[in-house]
């Protein structure tokens, strides 16, 4: 309890100075921190709720403007960890797009749906949770092995080059006519 109770005050230091907040404080006399708790508290239920399509929209903007921004400060760093983390983020985001598109139907049913995804989303996307890592290692990693990479293929591009020139060649002199 005393370690929330940290984070709270830390939360409050670090709100300070903005003019939002510090008017929030000043008119309310409630911690700054509250007006955070409440806007989180807020999207959740609007999320919930799913009032016109709202719900898919909220939820989305959790998976893509949180990642992105977290994507953009990659480019800038040195270190390729983050770029590899995030990579992963979007090859799990992508894929559960793609699987979410075609079972539209099926999801409409499930009540609180957005409010799921969203927890997903979060999970997938906040880097101290590693999620994305677990999704892509437990079940990306064995279906791309099994249908796209297998390890005992190996391509030889020497032969595939070598190939393309041969017809190339050949297309090329039927083409001009002047034939070998």
């Amino acid at each position: 309890m005393e370690q929330i109770k940290s984070q709270i005050r830390n939360l409050n230091e670090n709100l300070t100075g903005y003019t939002i907040f510090d008017t929030f404080h000043a008119k309310t006399k409630l911690p700054r921190s509250f007006l955070v708790y409440g806007a989180i508290l807020f999207y959740t239920f609007l999320v919930i709720l799913d009032m016109g399509g709202l719900g898919q929209i909220l939820c989305n903007t959790i998976g893509f403007i949180y990642p992105s921004y977290l994507s953009l400060k990659a480019l800038k760093t040195v270190s390729k960890n983050d770029d590899t983390e995030l990579l992963v983020y979007w090859v799990v985001y992508g894929f559960f797009n793609v699987i979410e598109f075609w079972s539209k139907s099926i999801l409409g049913w499930i009540p609180f749906y957005f409010f799921f995804k969203t927890l997903f989303l979060i999970y997938i996307a906040v880097p101290q949770t590693k999620g994305a890592n677990f999704v892509y290692n437990k079940f990306i990693v064995p279906v791309s092995e099994k249908y796209i990479f297998t390890a005992t293929e190996k391509i030889n591009t020497t032969k595939i080059t070598n190939s393309l020139e041969e017809q190339f060649m050949n297309r090329a002199s039927k083409a001009s006519g002047f034939s070998s």
